[in-house]
């Protein structure tokens, strides 16, 4: 665990948009996310299955935000925002002026063969603020669990 800049629990949609535009480039916001599972289902089916996996396990969804990652392309992905079971989702910024960096969430794309690719954060639990409580710490560490049980039926 480290000691970001700045850390706070919220429910505003203005800091989930925020953290969907702006700040840091996405070259660099790739590098934090690792391809989790490939989904049989189209994006809007897994949006779904894996909501309902989440709500099993305490979680809602706050926002399911696109994000446009090639302009020229039209290439897109989602960002499903949880809440997590205590209320709220934790959101961190490394530094001043950086993006808001929304740690319970899970990312969805269109893959090029059929179906959706499931990304979630590399190391969130390594690299998540000090002071977690330990409910916050559990939905961080249960998120490939949840999208593992959405998957697999």
């Amino acid at each position: 665990m480290k000691k970001p800049f700045r850390f706070w629990m919220t429910s505003g949609v203005a800091i989930m948009v925020a953290a969907v535009s702006g700040g840091r480039s996405f070259a660099s916001e790739d590098e934090r996310l690792t391809l989790t599972r490939i989904s049989r289902y189209g994006v809007s089916e897994t949006v779904q299955r894996i909501e309902a996996s989440a709500q099993r396990h305490g979680m809602h969804v706050l926002a399911c935000l696109p994000q446009k990652l090639n302009e020229v392309t039209g290439e897109s992905r989602y960002m499903l925002v949880f809440e997590s079971s205590q209320g709220g989702t934790p959101v961190m910024m490394e530094s001043e002026g950086a993006k808001p960096n929304l740690l319970l969430t899970v990312y969805l794309k269109q893959a090029a063969a059929g179906g959706t690719e499931v990304f979630l954060p590399r190391d969130v639990l390594r690299d998540a603020p000090e002071g977690l409580s330990d409910q916050l710490q559990s939905d961080l560490a249960g998120l490939p669990a949840v999208v593992d049980e959405a998957l697999s039926a």
